[in-house]
């Protein structure tokens, strides 16, 4: 049982939020950073997505409205739910673009920085993409210093520099309409507020040291399967596969002949990714009123599973095969997402991809109340979109105190400028006031001494 435990009373202007736009639910998370710098989820919502297909919105109106439903729910938990947002991106229309952009320093000894580095992150948007696509999110990969690479060259120095970036690309028709529903719920995007989600995913479960060795995550969502393959800490490609676990519920009403949500319901209770652990037990769902019962065998159902599951696989193997990495995967593969919760998932795992493979969940990345919540592979995305917008938030949050403290220091030296006119305008005042009684001393004795002088000698002015 999850404990609930009461949310301390925080700032508003600390708080950030995040929002999982996905094919079978939308989940809303409001964060903040303790004074620990961990981020404490204060507020969180999970609820059917409507509109949504295969990680695409294509009803803005319906889907909008699960975004303010998601949104209202997770807001009554926090007490407030931030009017800016960071938003997860998925679907089919999604892919990435290798580009490098060269640069000849005109001082080979001055320090490289950060300001420099970002300066050749905004250059790389100038690849050259299609008439109706948009950049997303452009992703540093290395550096290479006069023929020398590194994932980090902040202090080197070199003549000639060439930075390479994935540039994540989509199509302006899917972002327009995914944009819209956000703003239709009330919402904006923060800055570079839209996120691909299997980089959020990677940010959540992925270690250093497994972006070292080599590690390709598949995130098995609702409607996609999402990958990203690193190495050397370095991303190294993206993929969507555009069909996830509801397809293996499509196929499980199809070949029960039931309702889709009893096909989803026995899926999660009773399905395995592997036909032969199967148990000889048989369900019985309730059909049609006034017809009998269906009777579905377990092994039967897991067999629908088994098949579909050994496809998704067998595609996120491929994307990676293409990518030229099945044999540079020193950590293996991790599996995450809804998708990944079957029972024998692992095992199936181990038969399929021939390599090391684990199935993991963001549980180290978030606190929330006894975290039970989040030992859930189904929260990977929505996780590292929440780590994105606390990323942003910190560094807009800083922009923002240290224009106050500006503005703070600007009031400060009015205030000490104005003191000090004061203080001179006093001081003219008194040495006018000092001028007024010498002259009005002046004045008394020499009307004195021409009073003294005049009674011994009377001088006739008049002629």
């Amino acid at each position: 049982m999850e404990q609930n435990v009461k949310q301390p009373v925080v700032d508003a202007a600390k708080m950030f939020a995040a929002i999982d736009v996905g094919t079978t639910k939308i989940v809303a998370l409001v964060g903040y950073k303790n004074e620990n710098n961990e981020i404490v989820v204060c507020g969180m919502s999970n609820i059917p997505s409507s509109g949504i297909w295969s990680g695409e919105v294509a009803q803005v109106s319906n889907a909008a409205k699960s975004i303010r439903a998601a949104v209202d729910e997770a807001s009554k938990e926090a007490g407030f739910f931030p009017g800016k947002v960071v938003v997860g991106v998925a679907g089919r229309h999604v892919h990435a673009i290798r580009f490098s952009v060269p640069k000849t320093r005109e001082d080979a000894a001055a320090e490289i920085t950060q300001e420099e580095l970002e300066q050749l992150k905004k250059d790389a948007r100038n690849v050259a993409i299609g008439f109706d696509e948009e950049i997303i999110n452009v992703v540093p990969q290395n550096y290479v210093l006069d023929g020398s690479e590194f994932v980090d060259p902040i202090g080197m120095s070199c003549k000639h520099i060439d930075a390479n970036f994935q540039v994540v690309v989509g199509k302006i028709q899917a972002l327009m309409q995914l944009r819209q529903s956000v703003k239709m719920a009330g919402l904006e995007l923060v800055e570079d507020g839209l996120y691909l989600e299997p980089l959020a995913s990677a940010d959540a479960v992925l270690t250093k040291e497994e972006k070292n060795l080599g590690v390709a995550l598949i995130d098995i969502g609702g409607g996609t399967t999402d990958i990203a393959i690193f190495k050397d800490n370095v991303l190294k490609a993206t993929a969507v596969i555009p069909f996830g676990g509801n397809l293996v519920t499509l196929d499980i009403k199809k070949g029960c002949d039931i309702l889709e949500s009893d096909a989803e319901e026995i899926k999660k209770q009773y399905g395995e990714a592997i036909k032969a652990y199967a148990s000889n037990a048989i369900i019985s769902i309730e059909g049609v009123p006034g017809q009998p019962a269906k009777q579905i065998s377990v092994g039967n159902l897991s067999g629908i599973i088994q098949s579909r599951v050994e496809e998704i696989i067998d595609s996120a193997m491929f994307e990676i095969g293409q990518a030229g990495f099945i044999r540079n995967l020193g950590a293996g593969v991790v599996v995450t997402g809804g998708g990944s919760k079957l029972k024998n998932m692992s095992q199936l795992l181990s038969f399929k991809i021939g390599m090391a493979s684990k199935i993991s969940s963001p549980i180290r990345s978030v606190s929330y109340n006894d975290n039970l919540r989040f030992q859930d592979p189904m929260y990977s995305t929505s996780v590292g979109l929440l780590m994105k917008a606390a990323a942003i938030h910190t560094v807009e949050y800083q922009k923002l105190m240290e224009q106050e403290a500006a503005k703070a220091a600007a009031m400060e030296a009015a205030e000490v400028t104005t003191e000090n006119v004061t203080e001179n305008q006093n001081e003219v005042t008194v040495e006018s006031e000092n001028t007024e009684e010498k002259h009005h001393v002046w004045d008394s004795l020499k009307h004195k001494v021409k009073h003294a002088v005049g009674g011994l000698f009377e001088v006739d002015t008049e002629y």
